[in-house]
């Protein structure tokens, strides 16, 4: 009775270890995430005008990564504010030009927003992350919204994106993905 119960003492232990999610890659933006939070969908990766965006939802809060195509200007710095002032331009987001903070993301020179705005009774929470990795820059944008607090789920995400660790980009050719449909 004795090893029965070290056994499941042992296993109630060792539960959340042999549990935790499995690193969620997305080679065409060169980023893996740890993990996502629980109930969180797997992550749709699109191409967009520009680049490649992954998407996913937990709940009431949505994370996005952006991933420029086009290398970063030459001797661009997400510190500089005329840089994010063309950047918050260009992605129609809140404005980072003189709000935010240096940061850091996997060891890269980063700039993270956070912000909420009131309107008719919801909040609309928003956690922004420009970075600047292998000459292209990256935009990782969590939001959510709520008439009850912030969610929980905003959080999660949040840990889940400043987690991210870049590596190099591997899509496949779009030759090859063609000619896999019709063979």
């Amino acid at each position: 009775m004795r090893e029965r119960s070290a056994w499941w003492l042992a296993a109630v232990l060792l539960w959340p270890l042999l549990c935790r999610a499995a690193d969620v890659d997305l080679p065409e933006l060169g980023v893996r995430l740890g993990s996502l939070p629980e109930g969180a969908a797997a992550p749709q990766v699109s191409a967009e005008p520009g680049g490649y965006e992954a998407v996913t939802h937990a709940g009431a809060a949505s994370l996005s990564i952006f991933r420029e195509d086009q290398p970063a200007p030459a001797g661009s710095d997400v510190a500089d504010p005329h840089y994010r002032a063309t950047l918050d331009h260009k992605y129609k987001s809140i404005e980072s030009k003189e709000q935010g903070a240096p940061t850091a993301l996997a060891d890269h020179s980063a700039w993270t927003v956070v912000d909420m705005q009131h309107a008719s009774g919801t909040t609309h929470y928003t956690c922004l992350t420009y970075v600047i990795v292998d000459q292209h820059l990256y935009r990782l944008l969590v939001t959510a919204e709520s008439s009850q607090g912030r969610p929980a789920e905003f959080d999660s995400l949040v840990v889940a994106m400043s987690g991210v660790k870049f590596e190099p980009v591997q899509r496949v050719p779009q030759a090859a993905a063609g000619s896999n449909k019709h063979g």
